[in-house]
Order: C-alpha cells, then sequence, then structure tokens
C-alpha cells in the first residue's frame, strides 16, 4: 500500500529520499536514484530535510506493522516534540489512505 501512496512529506516534515530495500534503490527528492547495497527485504525508510527519518516494515514472525522513528534536536524535550510530531504526521498520511 505504502509503495502504491508514496510519501512526499508528513506535516512539516519534507522528504529527503526514500529507500526502498525490496528494489535495492533510493529515491532522493531531487529525482537521483542510486543502488543500495544491503540484503532485499521488504523494509522502506523514509529520511526528511532535518535529520528524521521513519522506518517501516512488516513483522517477520507476527501479523502485524512496524514503525521505527527518529528525531534528533540540540535539547531532549525539543526531540520530544519533534518525534511526536512525526508521529502525528505518519497518523495522519495513513488516515487519508
Amino acid at each position: 500500500m505504502l509503495r502504491a501512496h508514496p510519501i512526499e512529506a508528513l506535516g512539516s516534515f519534507e522528504l529527503l529520499e526514500k529507500e526502498d530495500y525490496l528494489l535495492s534503490e533510493s529515491f532522493a527528492s531531487s529525482g537521483v536514484v542510486r543502488p543500495l547495497t544491503l540484503p532485499k527485504s521488504n523494509v522502506l525508510k523514509y529520511r526528511f530535510t532535518d535529520g528524521s527519518w521513519i522506518c517501516l516494515r512488516p513483522s517477520g514472525t507476527e501479523p502485524k506493522f512496524k514503525i521505527y522513528y527518529s528525531a534528533n534536536a540540540q535539547k531532549e524535550e525539543d526531540a520530544a516534540e519533534k518525534l511526536k510530531k512525526l508521529k502525528n504526521g505518519f497518523k495522519m498520511f495513513m488516515e487519508k489512505l
């Protein structure tokens, strides 16, 4: 579903590149495509211009979807706020699908 409806932004988080490990390719927002050298896997990773990222994959052992988030800031409370906004942005994106 996410390959058919790619993420371009999550709220104020603008996409820098999408890494598709099933295709073994990285797609930059500038249009540049480069190969990925890690083993093929059903994983999508979205990197945003501020250094934040979100990684998505199905569980290999259970019928569920796993989501990993990363947000960076100088202060812990600022990182926590960015993380909250990133999670909310993804939730809103999924609700629109």
